[in-house]
């Protein structure tokens, strides 16, 4: 699901292409131009300059050309901002569902497809990231209250001192922010951190095993800043920090609220997370994102071009947050003190159970019956692997594994344990008595799981998917992740950890570079590094801009009939939505009461087979 996958799938073509394909036997000639060739975007092109008169219909043309898009991919190499125009003309007359799942699709092209944003500001096509974002806030805003942010006041008045002493976590909180207060200068003073990992249980400190950044954004800087979160559930729950560095929950939600004013920074957690509808409407002056997907060098570029930031997955250490250290730490010297042997003949596969994660196709692997190298599986004799996770939602993946688990174990040569979700310090004796963290992802993005390896002087084995910094590459093995050569890398990597390999560079590493407030420090630096240097995003088209920008800025297309004629066309068109703004920007307001709710996800299961609106 990277986005490169949309740009391959765009280029799928073959003899017989209804549209946009070479029929077989013919000579390549010259280079045509498909948008003004192709019939189906003359057609549109025509009913766009013709939308003023209310002589011809767009959304009838953008229908066609979705209809021959699904039918051939390759549509889209002709004539990429045609396809792009025709997907968002189209929503304007389906139900909020659908409506989503168009704009959704229509930003992912527009995203993945490196140089498209210039071409389509450059170009003939009236269309923009700016125009589908207002599309987007035109139906968001329907149903839902403006969050103004001094209603959103999270600081405890006249609270007993005793109650703030019990609050968890505060202590390590209130020192972090005393020993690191103002170490990093900063120009923003708000911002919101969507997506991300939070546990309401601990306020103050962080304690789940993904970023810590929210607390170290305030520990580094101080309570000027104006600190965020909207959390990962459905509601997507609003947090804010108070003065002692604790996130509260503030009452409200972006499933029933909108931010009514500026935020100076939005950071993203996830790729699909950016394409939310509520995600896409906060009016933030400049957008970050963490994608956890590989883009490519010229994808990063055309992110950066529509105002988005990205730092690479591979970019970053990613050190343990403190409670995980203490615990770590903890383990190996207990162990050290009681045991002779510093590792025992056990491997660690620490990730939930589900099929990116990979734990089937290296199972797979350590079957003896019908391994390419029973030899191989041979040297794993008396080698136990903890596969720790639990079962991530697919239940028949889960059932698989556990199968072939019972079939490897029946061989009696490698003993497989599942052991479920474990709790820290379980986890953490794990890690150090393993000699090897194994992690066979087919996606995956730099996981934690590998720096808390390395804390207990655990190397690692893991796929070239997991995608990790060059700079640790040097302390565990990288393998392609073909199944059929599992068994024979695997052996190579025990004997080399057992012979003593790796023995005291991983944990020294982790001692000196694996420190919470020198990797959040330079984070946070970028952070402001962007924010001063990125492209600042358009906000949304509202009321007499709407009329500035499509009565002039399309004058040309809308067959030159200036401001007032091309509006008075354009607002016909957009008037049975309710809520629209007037210009194109009122063509979003089309069908936004009707159908459920959006799901979060977009564009996901995108099909022909439910109904569409012509």
């Amino acid at each position: 699901d990277s986005l490169g996958g949309l740009s391959g799938r765009a280029s799928q073509s073959g003899p017989g292409a209804p549209l946009g394909g070479m029929a077989p036997g013919m000579a390549p000639g010259p280079a045509v131009d498909g948008c003004v060739q192709n019939p189906l975007f003359a057609k549109l092109q025509t009913a766009l300059q013709k939308l003023a008169l209310l002589e011809q219909d767009p959304v009838e043309a953008s229908f066609q050309i979705h209809e021959a898009w699904e039918e051939n991919p390759a549509l889209f190499d002709e004539c990429p901002a045609g396809v792009v125009t025709a997907l968002v003309y189209l929503s304007i007359a389906q139900d909020k569902d659908w409506k989503y799942r168009l704009l959704h699709r229509a930003t992912y092209m527009l995203y993945s497809t490196p140089g498209l944003p210039n071409k389509m500001v450059t170009g003939r096509w009236p269309m923009s990231d700016r125009l589908i974002r207002t599309m987007y806030h035109n139906s968001e805003v329907m149903g839902k209250q403006p969050l103004k942010l001094a209603e959103a006041e999270v600081q405890p008045r006249g609270t007993a001192a005793a109650q703030v002493a019990g609050i968890p976590g505060i202590d390590e909180a209130v020192d972090l922010s005393l020993r690191h207060r103002d170490s990093v200068p900063v120009h923003f003073t708000r911002v919101l951190f969507y997506h991300f990992y939070h546990q309401e249980r601990s306020p103050c400190a962080c304690r789940t095993r993904s970023w810590c950044l929210p607390f170290w954004t305030r520990h580094v800087t101080n309570t000027s800043v104006d600190i965020w979160l909207a959390a990962r559930d459905e509601q997507k729950t609003l947090f804010r920090m108070d003065k002692s560095g604790c996130l509260r929950n503030t009452g409200y939600g972006l499933m029933t609220h909108y931010f009514a004013e500026p935020i100076d920074l939005l950071f993203v957690f996830e790729i699909n997370a950016l394409m939310h509808p509520m995600g896409r409407v906060i009016p933030a002056r400049r957008v970050l994102l963490y994608p956890t997907y590989d883009l490519s060098d010229d994808q990063i570029a055309n992110f950066e071009e529509l105002g988005v930031s990205v730092l690479p997955d591979d970019a970053i250490l990613k050190p343990p947050n403190p409670a995980m250290r203490k615990l770590l730490d903890e383990a190996t010297t207990s162990r050290q003190a009681k045991m002779q042997r510093p590792k025992d003949r056990l491997v660690l596969f620490p990730a939930d159970i589900k099929p990116i994660k990979g734990q089937l196709d290296f199972l797979s692997g350590l079957l003896f019956e019908g391994a390419r190298r029973p030899s191989a599986v041979q040297r794993l004799r008396g080698l136990t692997i903890v596969v720790a996770g639990g079962c991530d939602g697919n239940q028949t993946y889960c059932s698989e594994v556990v199968s072939m688990t019972q079939k490897i174990n029946a061989e009696k040569l490698v003993n497989i344990v599942v052991a479920d979700q474990l709790k820290d310090d379980e986890l953490s004796q794990l890690y150090t008595a393993s000699l090897g963290v194994v992690l066979h992802s087919l996606i995956d993005c730099n996981p934690r799981a590998v720096y808390e390896g390395l804390v207990t002087d655990t190397p690692f084995f893991v796929t070239e998917s997991t995608r990790l910094p060059a700079l640790v590459q040097h302390l565990g093995h990288i393998t392609d992740g073909d199944p059929t050569m599992v068994a024979e890398r695997l052996a190579d990597f025990v004997d080399l950890c057992e012979a003593g390999g790796f023995s005291g560079r991983a944990r020294e590493f982790a001692r000196r570079h694996l420190t919470e407030a020198e990797n959040y420090r330079k984070l946070v630096e970028w952070m402001d590094h962007k924010y001063l240097t990125g492209k600042q995003l358009d906000p949304v088209i509202r009321g007499e801009e709407a009329m500035g920008s499509f009565g002039g800025g399309l004058g040309a297309i809308l067959g030159g009939g200036g401001a007032a004629g091309g509006l008075a066309g354009l607002a016909g068109l957009g008037g049975a939505g309710a809520g629209g703004l007037g210009g194109l920007a009122g063509l979003a307001g089309m069908g936004g009461g009707a159908g459920g709710a959006a799901s979060a996800g977009g564009g996901a299961g995108f099909s022909m087979r439910e109904p569409m609106r012509r």
